[in-house]
């Protein structure tokens, strides 16, 4: 029994070691990396608090992208990006009736 308990422990310690993920993968619910900076990149142009900069997941076509951009803006969809940090045109989300939104939120929440 300990033998096997020994090659059971053994084939998973290398089962996880063999993982090559090298693609950041961000916690369910979390943003990616490089929307984060983003979201910085634009409150320090503006001389803005990071929570005025809102974040709209949209997923369309089988992928998502990213509308970052000030709540107050009046140019709607004018900063959108693939999932890998390209930019886009609006044209991937002219089929309203394939694209859904996912999620709005602010790109940070500022501790109290």
């Amino acid at each position: 029994m300990n033998r096997l308990s020994l090659f059971a422990c053994i084939f998973l310690l290398f089962g996880t070691l063999s993982c090559d993920n090298t693609e950041e993968s961000p916690a369910p619910g979390d943003l990616p990396s490089w929307v984060k900076n983003r979201v910085d990149e634009l409150s320090a142009k503006n001389g803005e608090s990071c929570e005025n900069v809102w974040v709209m997941i949209y997923e369309a076509q089988g992928k998502r992208y990213y509308n970052i951009d000030f709540a107050y803006s009046s140019c709607s969809n004018c900063n959108l990006y693939d999932e890998h940090g390209n930019r886009v045109g609006q044209s991937v989300l002219a089929n309203q009736s394939e694209t859904k939104i996912i999620d709005t939120r602010p790109g940070c929440v500022l501790p109290k």
